[in-house]
């Protein structure tokens, strides 16, 4: 067997892992994305005017290819070819549910392939709304569950556009801000605590 030959069946045999693989990905960022319950809003949040960088890049650039190709005749490997476009698809879908965010009754997701990055909203000790350039910043600060507030303490950020701002703003209003008022400190005697 000549390296050539190796050599192809190596390249074949990694185009086919990729394609496999990225098939997987969008199927489960598919299931996670039918999975969320109660959802009240979403919107992109990729680099490239609200899709995933990446991803996009790499399915303009293999449409592209492919388009030249074919038109052209220059190859007669159109499995590869569609190997590459079945690539660059599946990157695009699992990328582009990945980096939507959404706000649901039960909380905020960030990302839904990263339960890390789904916070509930009784875990929401406190935020901050800040102004930006192209929208508004949340962040929110929260506390993990089953852990103590200094150990389990975290913040998420929440880049929030202006078309979004006030759908987002009323959400978090309901949810938040009775549950917050509601946990302001009480006022203490301290001179009546100090003679006893």
């Amino acid at each position: 067997m000549e390296i050539n030959e190796v050599l192809s069946i190596f390249f074949r045999g990694v185009v086919l892992f990729f394609a496999v693989a990225s098939t997987l990905m969008a199927g489960y960022s598919l299931q996670n994305k039918l999975r969320l319950r109660k959802v009240r809003l979403s919107w992109r949040s990729g680099k490239l005017k609200g899709y995933p960088l990446f991803a996009t890049v790499f399915l303009v650039l293999t449409l592209t290819l492919v388009s030249i190709v074919v038109v052209n005749g220059y190859s007669t490997r159109y499995g590869i070819l569609f190997a590459y476009l079945w690539i660059g698809c599946m990157w695009f879908v699992s990328s582009y549910l990945a980096s939507k965010y959404y706000i649901t009754d039960y909380g905020i997701v960030k990302n839904i392939n990263d339960p890390s990055q789904t916070i509930p909203w009784f875990q929401i000790l406190d935020y901050v709304e800040r102004d930006g350039k192209k929208g508004k910043e949340y962040l929110f600060s929260y506390s993990e569950m089953n852990k103590s507030i200094r150990e389990g303490y975290q913040q998420l950020k929440l880049f929030v556009p202006f078309r979004q701002h006030e759908a987002v703003k009323k959400i978090v209003s309901l949810k938040l801000e009775n549950k917050l008022e509601g946990q302001s400190i009480p006022d203490i005697d301290l001179k009546r605590i100090q003679e006893e």
